[in-house]
């Protein structure tokens, strides 16, 4: 019964928590394929996470402690996450998933994972 409950959102449509679990179990697992240094998310980078995101739909960031001079985790997640028009999955330590669907036509789909993400952190 509980991992049947189901989350709406604003537009009115209805999104399983059960998904963000297994996204969220999933980014567990994988290795970080970025690394981000004391250049901070710059251009580049931002290009880098859409490719592969684009390639693998869930991407792993780490953040090196030079990157963190001016601002946190959180901050530099949510900033990269905008710019790639992909969802912040989870961010523990200095580390943080982001999650896009390989396909164009879900941006409601998107809306929604956004919701709940927010809600759960």
């Amino acid at each position: 019964m509980w991992t049947q409950e189901a989350i709406s959102n604003c537009e009115g449509t209805t999104f399983e928590k059960n998904r963000l679990r297994r996204l969220r179990a999933r980014s567990r697992v994988i290795e970080p394929t970025i690394w981000i240094g004391k250049e901070g998310p710059s251009q580049k980078l931002i290009q880098h996470v859409q490719k592969q995101l684009d390639a693998r739909e869930l991407v792993k960031l780490k953040l090196q402690k030079s990157a963190l001079a001016n601002s946190e985790t959180e901050n530099i997640a949510e900033r990269i996450s905008k710019a790639t028009e992909s969802i912040l999955i989870d961010v523990i330590g200095h580390t943080f998933t982001l999650y896009r669907k390989k396909s164009k036509g879900t941006e409601t789909a998107q809306t929604g994972l956004k919701t709940i993400a927010k809600r759960l952190h």
